[in-house]
């Protein structure tokens, strides 16, 4: 099935074509000259031919003039009229007045002329002048014989023999077609080779590419949980740590719930006794607090854990699905608790956002950047504040995280979205955070921006299309 070349692609092929057809062009013009120039050598050997006629009449007649033998000399121009190209044949002395002459019907017999007496001759002092018109190619030659004689004038008919005109032109012909053809062999070869290279390699070309971006994208992911793996340990550690502890207490408990059963019932002053020495009131108030903080430790767990896997998820472009923002968000800081911790407060203020086709675990690699970064560029012994607001209109949503850090001067401003920039000291950024952010937010047709003001703070502006755009040139 053949591809629908893009505007883009067309513009790559369109040399190929006008070399193409300039190939062909170039083909049947040297085909049309080929015929020509055959035709001008059928008409240069005309002119040969009625040269050497005039010629060899002139060394004939030369000796003849001079004793004035015009019999001989008929008898010469007779046969140099025997070959039928020639129409006439006419001598003259130098003061033109005409000696002999012999002219030929188109068809017919040669036939002795009686007049005219006089015809004006050349002046020239060149030994053979040829011209043509119309009807005749005419040819001067002059008979000298150690002076000037007088004039031959020969006239051969103007015009082509038909069957050599015919020969060639067939030869012409079948020489245009096959350069025609050949032209057509190396134009199909050229444009394939060329639609090749624009399409087929273009595509191939974009796959490793997407391959190579996925790699990226997850590898950059797999550096921020690397980044983030103390943290996140941290967090898992704190709702462990007080399950734990809450599962010593509920075994003591159960000890006393023990011997409360096993009390004598039919004493009450002795159950009295063994309840209270226990703290049995306090146990059985206690217990249910007890559960509902293990509950919640184990669900804080289990969502950190289904933070991460969510995060760490790697996921086809291609798999847009309508998705919530807002819980990505909070999966995001969730994940981000840690980094946050005694560096920035959060303050949320999110609009009504619609359901956004996207691919969920990459915007939300996007956030956890946005976060981390804004956390990690608060300076040491202040607390920062860092913003985050969304909202919508009709055809977008948009995103804006905003600290009040130390800003960015204007010149590392130009850089940050290098891939492998980093400002950060070694070992604790890979520099890929915003090239790969970056390049997220782009395939979603979207925008990333930037606003950052030294000694302010900086805010980043992740403008996102609700309805995923329809790729350029699908049907």
């Amino acid at each position: 099935m053949l591809h629908r070349l893009s505007a883009a692609e067309w513009k790559s092929i369109k040399p190929a074509l006008l070399i193409g057809l300039a190939l062909a062009l170039l083909q049947i013009g040297s085909g049309v000259a080929a015929y020509y120039q055959s035709k001008s050598l059928l008409w240069e050997g005309k002119y040969q031919t009625a040269h050497n006629l005039s010629v060899g009449l002139v060394v004939a007649v030369a000796d003849q003039m001079v004793v004035k033998d015009y019999a001989t000399v008929e008898s010469r121009i007779l046969q140099t009229m025997s070959n039928a190209e020639v129409a006439s044949v006419m001598l003259t002395d130098m003061s033109g007045r005409v000696l002999s002459a012999l002219k030929r019907d188109p068809g017919q017999k040669p036939r002795l002329l009686f007049d005219p007496y006089w015809i004006p001759t050349p002046d020239s002092h060149e030994e053979v002048i040829q011209s043509r018109d119309d009807a005749y190619i005419t040819t001067w030659a002059k008979v000298n014989l150690g002076s000037d004689l007088g004039w031959v004038k020969l006239q051969t008919y103007n015009q082509l023999d038909s069957a050599d005109l015919g020969s060639l032109r067939q030869q012409t012909f079948w020489l245009s077609v096959l350069s025609v053809f050949s032209g057509i062999v190396i134009l199909s070869v050229f444009l394939w080779r060329a639609y090749f290279t624009v399409v087929k390699r273009g595509h191939v070309a974009e796959a490793k590419l997407d391959e190579a971006t996925k790699r990226l994208v997850q590898s950059e992911k797999l550096a921020s949980l690397g980044e983030l793996a103390a943290g996140v340990a941290h967090e898992i550690n704190n709702p462990v740590g007080y399950v734990s502890s809450n599962l010593t207490s509920l075994q003591k408990y159960l000890t006393v719930y023990e011997k409360v059963l096993d009390a004598p019932e039919a004493n009450t002053d002795d159950m009295l006794a063994v309840k209270k020495k226990h703290k049995y009131d306090f146990i059985r108030e206690d217990l249910q607090n007890l559960v509902k903080e293990t509950q919640e430790g184990v669900g804080r767990v289990k969502a950190i854990i289904q933070d991460l896997k969510d995060y760490a998820r790697t996921n086809v472009a291609s798999h847009y699905v309508a998705s919530d923002l807002h819980v990505g968000l909070k999966s995001s800081l969730n994940i981000a608790r840690n980094q946050l911790k005694n560096r920035a407060d959060v303050r949320l203020s999110l609009g009504n956002l619609p359901l956004v086709e996207c691919t969920p675990s990459q915007i939300d690699q996007v956030f956890l950047n946005l976060i981390v970064n804004a956390a990690q560029a608060m300076p040491e012994g202040k607390m920062g504040l860092i913003d985050i607001r969304t909202d919508c209109n009709e055809r977008e949503v948009w995103i804006e995280v905003q600290d009040n850090g130390p800003g960015i001067p204007a010149e590392i401003l130009q850089k940050i979205f290098d891939p492998f920039f980093t400002t950060k000291d070694p070992g604790t950024g890979t520099g890929l955070g915003l090239s790969v952010s970056l390049n997220i937010v782009e395939q979603h047709q979207g925008k990333l921006d930037v606003n950052s003001t030294v000694g302010v703070g900086t805010t980043f502006r992740i403008t996102l299309p609700i309805k995923r755009p329809v790729a350029k040139g699908s049907a």
